[in-house]
């Protein structure tokens, strides 16, 4: 029978998986500690105003008087977000952007869509010029004056279409969804080709469900702007119960510091904070939320945008 010779000086099999792997070490140095100390001073300091308004929107007038610096609420309150919600015109502008918002995202991303996926096509005719052509779009604007005459010609003001159809397209988005449909292999467009599918067939079964992530990001940054989008609803709307979010929470917001300029310090402004503090949290919860659903694909696709084909 031939011998297993051992060697006392070299390590068994056990003793080798027990032996500390030295470049898996991660020490925990001063410098690191430093820099989460700093990332907990800052991650603070952004949630302060939000958990604030919070505490704020949930106090009694009572706790608001007693409280010298920080409002604590005491005795837990949602009177607030009753007036608000019900019978206030914050609860009606809520379901107006809801609505607008809902619809020019979806709008968007489907224009910008077909317009990403031909700008991805090298062989198309023209395809430098009309790049170039967007791209101007990102620095010159055709202005406020041309812009509001043009959508009056066309019956678009005091029209929630106005608000959605001329504001279809974002040059930044749509070059950035190019970039993210560039992603797409081109044997998946080849092999589509070869199976007698069009354009818009190859586009919306093949393109559009490999680029999940890139949709994702666009339909955030869309949706975040169009949810805040206070400008042009002022400049197109002159029915103030059409104004949509945004314009309500200005206009609640500028008539609270009206009042304490002129001196009603009463508990009309007791009530005027802990109402701001409701439509900040109530205008803010939609965003948050979106946000968090799609954080995984946003993270995902901001990294798959930045590589250019």
């Amino acid at each position: 029978m031939n011998e297993v010779k051992t060697y006392r000086g070299a390590p068994t099999k056990i003793e080798r998986c027990k032996t500390p792997n030295k470049l898996n070490k991660n020490p925990l140095t001063v410098w690191k500690v430093l820099i989460y100390i700093f990332l907990a001073i800052f991650t603070a300091l952004c949630l302060f105003p939000l958990i604030y308004e919070v505490m704020l929107s949930v106090s009694s007038r009572d706790d608001f008087l007693a409280s010298k610096f920080i409002v604590i609420p005491r005795h837990f309150n949602i009177e607030m977000y009753k007036l608000i919600l019900f019978q206030d015109a914050i609860g009606r502008s809520f379901v107006i952007s809801v609505i607008l918002t809902a619809v020019g995202t979806l709008y968007s991303l489907i224009i910008m869509s077909l317009g990403a996926y031909v700008l991805m096509k090298k062989d198309m005719p023209g395809r430098r010029i009309f790049f170039t052509l967007i791209l101007i779009t990102m620095f010159f604007g055709g202005g406020l004056i041309p812009t509001v005459l043009t959508l009056r010609s066309l019956h678009l003001t005091n029209n929630y279409l106005g608000l959605i159809l001329p504001f279809g397209i974002s040059a930044f988005n749509m070059i950035l969804l190019r970039n993210f449909f560039a992603q797409v292999p081109k044997e998946v467009l080849e092999s589509c080709r070869m199976d007698g599918c069009d354009d818009f067939r190859c586009l919306f079964r093949f393109v559009i469900p490999l680029s999940k992530a890139g949709l994702a990001t666009i339909a955030v940054f869309t949706l975040v702007g169009k949810w805040n989008d206070w400008y042009w609803p002022m400049v197109l709307l002159t029915n103030e119960n059409m104004y949509p979010l945004a314009n309500q929470v200005k206009i609640a917001l500028s008539a609270s510091v009206d009042n304490v300029q002129a001196g009603i310090i009463d508990m009309t402004k007791v009530f005027s904070d802990g109402r701001n503090g409701a439509i900040i949290v109530i205008s803010l919860f939609p965003i948050v939320v979106v946000y968090v659903a799609l954080q995984k694909y946003f993270v995902q696709g901001v990294m798959l945008g930045a590589i250019k084909s």
